[in-house]
């Protein structure tokens, strides 16, 4: 078990010791979502406005606000905080830590649906009010404007003409947001079937200032079996399906489809996905899962772990996780007995932004900063991931090796390409997928 503990240790001491800095050191896009909510969780990880270091992040994401079914008009959906309690002026007012910021607003997310967005879209009386609302609540709330996370166009009860007429939808707003100077963008999936039927990506591309790609949540215990959250690259055993199932592939595929580099911007998860083993003595990739995972005690959400949840396990319980870097996916995981967790740590996140750096791309953005250890609770230093990728995005010449990590282990078994996963659906009940 000491070397159990030496794993990770030695990944601490990578945080911790790292001369992380923050937007003002590089000029590209350093894009932050919040989870609105997180100020519900309980103890450590609850998290307010003021958590926030606005010298982190150059575009600071409120999410959620949705859409009234009634009026098809942009509402808030927890009023009470939103509004109340002033959250939106005070999410505003960190402009003061950061004169630069762009602080825009999320609509949508997971929990919200497809159906009345759909509904919307294809009725241009309706589209003229959606937009009317979303100006009139931006001049309000002084964001600097909108980003679109409609999950998803042409699924889950849309119809094949979403595609169309989400493009529709955009360009009208586009026509709109230049009266004013406003930021549009659209937060998209990452599964190749659900770009394929709800994505116009080089006409989307034309009228919103960036895409946010959503590249995570390609696994998880909907699969039944083992699998990385957010792989960086596919295995030489997986099939030809599951080699889809990656970061390399989803960014590959929206340049393909005409999206220009200098508008994508590559999506990173501050968390990890749990699975519960059917047998603990079988622990490598496609191991069978159970249908239920695990929980963590600030996100209790079945089957996700915030970066602060899983990093304080791997202190306080160092001698009994096994921590391993899957050299082909780019990406550690880690398990104890039947608990078994993929996610994304500095290291990985490290290489990630050296991707996007070298494919090109506008920059990254990060679901979501409420579960980064942004007490700094495990390395003695706040927001120890969004430092490390900062110091990536500022290091033009990163040089790491592709083996770098916590550990080593061999390439597994094949994972089964799941359907395309839910976007972080969870207790707290708005989900970005950005889940």
């Amino acid at each position: 078990m000491k070397g159990v503990t030496l794993l990770v240790v030695a990944a601490v001491a990578t945080i911790a010791t790292g001369d992380h800095g923050g937007v003002h050191d590089h000029k590209q896009r350093m894009v932050c979502y919040l989870g609105s909510w997180a100020v519900y969780r309980p103890g450590m990880g609850k998290f307010s406005i003021e958590d926030i270091d606005a010298t982190l992040c150059n575009n600071l994401v409120y999410s959620f606000v949705g859409l009234d079914e009634a009026t098809f008009k942009v509402k808030s959906l927890d009023p009470e905080y939103d509004i109340n309690k002033k959250a939106f002026e005070r999410f505003v007012g960190l402009k003061k830590q950061n004169p630069d910021l762009e602080i825009t607003v999320a609509i949508g997310g997971w929990t919200e649906g497809s159906k009345k967005y759909s509904a919307m879209a294809a009725n241009p009386a309706l589209r003229r009010g959606f937009i009317d609302s979303i100006v009139m609540f931006i001049k309000e709330h002084n964001f600097d404007g909108l980003d679109l996370d409609w999950e998803y166009p042409a699924n889950r009860g849309g119809v094949p003409e979403d595609k169309e007429n989400f493009v529709t939808l955009v360009k009208e707003l586009r026509q709109e947001f230049d009266k004013h100077d406003w930021l549009l963008t659209a937060a998209l999936g990452a599964g190749k079937s659900t770009i394929e039927s709800a994505y116009n990506v080089k006409e989307l591309a034309r009228y919103v200032d960036y895409i946010h790609v959503m590249a995570y949540d390609y696994h998880g215990k909907w699969d039944g079996k083992t699998g990385h959250n957010a792989p960086l690259y596919p295995r030489d055993d997986e099939t030809e399906a599951e080699k889809t199932l990656n970061v390399e592939y989803t960014i590959n595929y929206y340049l393909q489809l005409g999206c220009p580099p200098e508008k994508l911007v590559m999506g990173l998860g501050l968390y990890g996905r749990t699975f519960l083993l059917q047998d603990k003595a079988n622990q490598q990739f496609g191991s069978a899962s159970q249908p239920t995972a695990f929980a963590g005690p600030y996100t209790r959400e079945d089957g996700f772990l915030g970066y602060n949840e899983i990093c304080e396990k791997q202190k306080t319980e160092a001698g009994l996780w096994k921590v391993v870097w899957q050299k082909a996916h780019q990406a550690p995981y880690m398990f104890m007995e039947n608990m078994w967790v993929s996610y994304d740590d500095d290291n990985s996140l490290h290489l990630k932004t050296a991707f996007a750096q070298k494919k090109g791309l506008a920059g990254v953005m990060v679901w979501s900063i409420d579960t980064d250890d942004f007490k700094g609770t495990c390395f003695n230093q706040k927001f120890p991931l969004l430092r490390a990728i900062n110091k990536a995005l500022a290091d033009k010449k990163d040089q790491r090796p592709a083996q770098a990590g916590p550990g080593s282990g061999p390439a597994h078994p094949p994972v089964h390409p799941p359907v395309h996963p839910p976007h972080k659906p969870g207790l707290d009940d708005h989900d970005h997928d950005h889940d």
